[in-house]
C-alpha cells in the first residue's frame, strides 16, 4: 500500500474542500491516497470549537496509532482557536499573525513530537481563501446589490495576499460574507466559490496555503 496522507479538517466545509481542490491537485503530484477525517466531536460541540486537549490533540495521536505507512496533516482555523494549545500565550507577544501561528503550530509539533506529523492552522480562516478571485462571487451571486459586489470585489483589490482578511473580529472573512451575502450559508457556499475561483488561484495568492501543500507533497515522496 502507499503512504497515507491523513488530513484531519475542522468540520463538513473544510471536508469538501479536501475532496473537491486539494485531492485532485495531490492526485495530479502523484498522490492518490488520500484519507480526510473530521475531528471527532462530543455533545454540545460547535464548529471552531477546536479544543487541542479534548479534541484535537486525541484525534492526532489515534491516527497515529495505525500501523501504515502514514503522514498526518490538520487544516484548522487560527480566528477563535482555543487558548489550550501549545505556545498560545507566548505567541500572544509576537507582533505579526504569521509568527503567532507558526509558534503554535511548533508546539503542536513539539507537543505530540512524531515525525510523521505536519500541524496546519489556517490564518485566519477557511474562508479567507474564498477571496482569492472574484468570478466564484460572479458566477454564483450573481443577483447580489450592487453595493454588496462592491464591497466584496474591494477587499480582493485591498488583500493582495487574502489570509491577511482579519482586521478585527467582526471583519473576520466569515463575517464579511456573512453580512454582504444574504442567507450565506458556509456548508453550501464554501467549496462552492472555491470551487469556481479555482485551486490555482488560491495557491498564487495564498503563500502560507501554497507552502503547506508544496510541503505536504514533498513529505509524502520522502
Amino acid at each position: 500500500m502507499s503512504r497515507v496522507l491523513n488530513i484531519l479538517v475542522e468540520g463538513s466545509t473544510e471536508k469538501e474542500f479536501v475532496s473537491n481542490l486539494i485531492y485532485p491537485y495531490l492526485y495530479d503530484n502523484g498522490i492518490s491516497n488520500v484519507r480526510t477525517i473530521t475531528i471527532e466531536t462530543s455533545p454540545g460541540f460547535k464548529g471552531g470549537d477546536v479544543r487541542y486537549k479534548a479534541r484535537y490533540k486525541p484525534n492526532i495521536q489515534k491516527i497515529l496509532k495505525g500501523e501504515e505507512d502514514m503522514r498526518v496533516t490538520s487544516l484548522i482555523d487560527y480566528y477563535r482557536l482555543r487558548n489550550d494549545f501549545p505556545c498560545y500565550e507566548k505567541s500572544r507577544t509576537l507582533a505579526r499573525a504569521e509568527q503567532r501561528v507558526e509558534l503554535i503550530e511548533q508546539g503542536c509539533y513539539e507537543d505530540i513530537n512524531d515525525i510523521r506529523f505536519l500541524p496546519y492552522i489556517q490564518l485566519h480562516e477557511f474562508e479567507g481563501l474564498l477571496f482569492s478571485a472574484s468570478i466564484g462571487f460572479n458566477e454564483l451571486f450573481p443577483d447580489l446589490p450592487k453595493k454588496n459586489k462592491r464591497e466584496l470585489l474591494d477587499i480582493i483589490d485591498k488583500f493582495p495576499n487574502p489570509e491577511m482578511i482579519n482586521d478585527r473580529p467582526e471583519f473576520a472573512p466569515s463575517k464579511r460574507l456573512e453580512r454582504l451575502i444574504p442567507n450565506y450559508r458556509k456548508p453550501l457556499y464554501g467549496s462552492m466559490i472555491a470551487l469556481e475561483n479555482g485551486f490555482p488561484a488560491i495557491m498564487d495568492k495564498c503563500p502560507r496555503f501554497r507552502n503547506w501543500i508544496e510541503t505536504l507533497i514533498k513529505r509524502m515522496k520522502e
